[in-house]
């Protein structure tokens, strides 16, 4: 193996990540949209609310976060980030996205890779969105570029 292929895959193993994207509507309650800071952030919270309590009793107690592109749970695990993203893609008709992810850190950066503790969290996250919603969810694999793999 040359140099370089070695210094590669010190850097990006060719593992391959596997985000989940859960997709649903729910048409929530009117909602104040002057409360969030985007469209795509109304309702997350809800959202959110709806499997924390199945997550404290798993990982303990998580706060989410709202930024400019929907709300976010992000916490380590056994050596593992997870991250949970919540996008809002029509607050009228209570269209939302969810993406699953896990990283753990390499030599130089953090890096999506699946792992045991993201199926963890997905039997988790979709346990709870199923009961909530009163119907089981479709949760489709990603590829790295998060984009649906066929």
């Amino acid at each position: 193996m040359t140099q370089a292929l070695q210094w590669h895959s010190l850097l990006a193993p060719d593992d391959s990540p596997m985000p989940y994207e859960i997709a649903f509507s729910k048409k929530l309650p009117p909602l104040d949209h002057t409360d969030y800071i985007n469209e795509c952030c109304v309702g997350g919270d809800v959202v959110a609310s709806s499997f924390l309590p199945a997550l404290a009793a798993r990982y303990g107690e998580q706060e989410p976060g709202e930024e400019d592109w929907g709300w976010f749970i992000w916490f380590d695990h056994a050596g593992v980030r997870l991250a949970i993203d919540i996008f809002c893609d029509d607050p009228e008709t209570g269209s939302y996205r969810i993406h699953l992810t896990s990283s753990t850190r390499g030599w130089l950066r953090q890096a999506v890779r699946d792992t045991p503790e993201l199926e963890v969290l997905r039997e988790t996250v979709v346990a709870a969105l199923s009961e909530w919603l009163g119907s089981v969810v479709d949760v489709h694999a990603l590829d790295k570029n998060y984009h649906p793999i066929s």
